[in-house]
C-alpha cells in the first residue's frame, strides 16, 4: 500500500515515548544520589531542583539552553550552597544514565518508522547532544537521517522556521508532509499555523479547544498508523 504522505515530521519526547514516565525516573536517580552524598533531604533537593528549573526557563525563555538539565543542576546546587563544580556532572550524569537507560518507545513506533524509512524528520526542543544520545538509544538512526533542534534552528516550537528547516532538508513542500506531536502548541499549532496536515498524539488525554480540519486527534500508534 502506497503512503499518504511522501514524508512526516516526527516529534521525539513524549511522542516516540513515555517522556514523564523516564523523566520521573530519572529524577528518583538525581535524588537518591544527592541523599547519599549531601545530608539534606529529598524535599530539599526537589524544592531547589524546581526552583532552579524554573529560574533557568525564565532568564533563558525560549532557547534550546533553558532544557538543559546540567544548568539546573548547577543553579539547584548553588541554593543548596553545595559547589557545582565539583558535584554537577555527577549528578548530570546520574540522571541521564538513568534515563537513557529506561527509555522505550511506545508500541507502534516502529511500524511507523519502517513505513516512513529515510522520509522523516525529526523536529524537537532540546539540545543537539542529548537528543543524538535518545536516536540511538530509541534505534531511530536506523530509519531517520534528517533531524531539526531547537539548538540548531535558533528558536523553538512553534516558531516555524522549525517546520520550515524540516521540510527543507526533507526537500518537500507544506502539502506533502504531516507532523506527528504530543504537544498541541508547540507541535499542532505550530506546523498547522502553516498549513501542514497534523496528528495530535493525546496520549494523555488532554482537553484542547480547536476547529481545524488540518488536525486529527488520536491517543494510541495503531490509530496513526491507520491514518498514514
Amino acid at each position: 500500500m502506497n503512503n499518504r504522505f511522501k514524508g512526516i515530521l516526527l516529534d521525539i519526547d513524549n511522542t516516540v515515548y513515555d517522556y514523564n514516565k523516564t523523566h520521573s525516573l530519572a529524577k528518583d536517580s538525581l535524588v537518591n544520589f544527592c541523599l547519599k552524598e549531601f545530608k539534606i533531604t529529598s524535599e530539599d533537593v526537589n524544592f531547589a531542583y524546581n526552583k532552579a528549573r524554573n529560574l533557568v526557563h525564565i532568564e533563558l525563555s525560549e532557547t534550546a539552553a533553558s532544557h538543559n538539565r546540567l544548568l539546573y543542576i548547577q543553579k539547584m546546587l548553588e541554593i543548596l550552597n553545595i559547589n557545582p563544580t565539583i558535584y554537577g556532572l555527577d549528578i548530570y550524569n546520574a540522571y541521564w544514565d538513568c534515563f537513557l537507560k529506561s527509555l522505550k518507545p511506545f508500541k507502534g513506533v516502529e511500524i511507523l518508522l519502517n513505513k516512513y524509512k529515510h522520509s522523516i524528520c525529526l523536529v524537537t526542543d532540546l539540545t543537539a547532544h542529548i537528543q543524538y544520545r535518545k536516536i540511538k538509544k530509541l534505534g531511530l538512526d536506523n530509519f531517520c537521517d534528517k533531524l531539526v533542534t531547537s539548538e540548531e534552528a535558533g528558536r523553538e516550537k512553534p516558531h516555524p522556521y522549525m517546520f520550515m528547516l524540516a521540510l527543507k532538508k526533507l526537500g518537500l513542500r507544506v502539502n506533502d508532509v504531516c507532523m506527528i506531536g504530543d504537544n498541541f502548541k508547540k507541535d499542532i499549532f505550530g506546523a498547522t499555523s502553516l498549513g501542514i496536515e497534523s496528528i495530535w498524539f493525546n496520549h494523555e488525554d488532554k482537553h484542547q479547544n480547536y476547529n481545524d480540519k488540518l488536525i486529527t486527534e488520536v491517543n494510541n500508534f495503531n490509530k496513526i498508523l491507520e491514518l498514514l
